[in-house]
């Protein structure tokens, strides 16, 4: 497999410019999304709608790649525009009540805390599960469940720290509980393994454009058969519809299956880069990536202790992502991170630590030349 990582690290031209760290802000194509990218955009130009059936065939071919990354049914996967598409399909399909309440992490993205965050004009409070060190911990998830409890929002992996829930365990609570089971997936999908089954997951949205290695304004949101029809639909449109080649006729019939979120015209040019990138993680084995990601990250892990840098992202078993913060010692971490930018390796500063996320196309190596870098 090693070989195959190296074949296919040939395929990211960034690696000739700069080592990469930032998957987990936006990341960069390879030239297998790019060739993609580029077919649908010729196509359109030479032929215009006459390939539309084309089009439909790649769409669908995406949407089984997406299935079986997450092992789920086809059926039960949209294609959206981002994560916050997706999690605003929950947040507003609940049949919420006046004092019902969502538990939400302090420290989530603020992409899955403002759709929930929003039902305050319906009576929804949200009830908040402080962070220990960066950790999130099943047990305070649980005492946080009452009687009026409708849903569970967490992240895959929490941005800020690198912590990976435990998914299986919280889906488990979630079902005892009969509580929605909602994931913001971003930062591990395409980097870490998740089965939505066996993790009893309602729903998961996650943005293309990180650790996919896809198009930004791609995404796919996962919503489980057996609550689709649950929930409401916040967004109809006429593609939504199971007749919705009567252009004539109004029948308000939504499709039994994930389409019914597919309201308008797709971004049929993103899909056809989300479709490359989903069929190169699929090919490599989404746990032949996840070995990969995590022993680059233990590697690096190892490298900044051995110099005395403090890593603040947990790394039990289990517990560990592709992301690795740790705290700079001579300068704050704006200024380290723009002086490692100009000797050559893109990181972010997060809450006064160094953000560093590599994929499965950076190596071993580069992660020792960025820890002699360090000063």
């Amino acid at each position: 497999m090693r070989d195959k990582f190296a074949e296919i690290r040939r395929t990211f031209p960034i690696t000739k410019q700069i080592v990469y760290l930032n998957h987990a802000g936006v990341s960069p194509f390879s030239t297998r999304v790019a060739a993609g990218l580029a077919r649908h955009v010729m196509e359109q130009t030479n032929y215009g709608g006459t390939v539309e059936p084309r089009w439909a065939k790649r769409v669908e071919e995406a949407r089984k790649q997406a299935a079986r990354l997450v092992n789920a049914d086809p059926r039960e996967i949209a294609f959206v525009d981002n994560t916050t598409q997706g999690l605003n399909y929950f947040a507003r399909g609940i049949d919420w009540r006046r004092g019902d309440n969502v538990v939400l992490p302090r420290i989530e993205f603020p992409a899955n805390v403002y759709p929930w965050l929003s039902l305050e004009e319906k009576g929804v409070r949200i009830k908040w599960v402080r962070d220990r060190a960066g950790r999130v911990l099943v047990e305070d998830i649980e005492r946080a469940i009452n009687a009026r409890t409708r849903a569970v929002a967490i992240s895959f992996v929490e941005f800020s720290s690198g912590y990976r829930n435990d998914l299986a365990r919280i889906g488990r609570v979630c079902s005892k509980r009969g509580v929605y089971f909602v994931v913001d997936g971003i930062q591990g999908l395409g980097a870490l393994t998740i089965d939505v089954k066996k993790c009893s997951i309602d729903g998961l949205s996650a943005g293309g454009h990180k650790w996919l290695l896809a198009p930004q304004g791609t995404g796919i949101f996962y919503c489980s058969r057996r609550v689709m029809d649950e929930l409401a639909h916040p967004t109809p449109g006429w593609l939504s519809m199971v007749d919705w080649t009567n252009y004539y006729e109004f029948n308000y019939k939504l499709w039994p299956d994930s389409r019914r979120y597919e309201s308008a015209q797709k971004n049929l040019l993103g899909i056809a880069g989300l479709n490359e990138a989903l069929k190169m993680i699929n090919g490599l084995g989404i746990e032949a990536v996840e070995r990969r990601i995590l022993g680059i990250t233990d590697h690096l892990c190892r490298l900044l202790e051995e110099r005395g840098f403090k890593v603040y992202s947990p790394r039990g078993e289990g517990e560990k992502s592709g992301i690795v913060c740790f705290r700079p010692r001579k300068y704050s971490a704006e200024r380290l991170c723009a002086m490692l930018l100009k000797r050559g390796f893109l990181t972010v500063p997060r809450q006064g630590n160094i953000r560093v996320s590599p994929h499965f196309y950076n190596t071993h190596e580069e992660m020792e030349q960025l820890v002699r870098a360090l000063p």
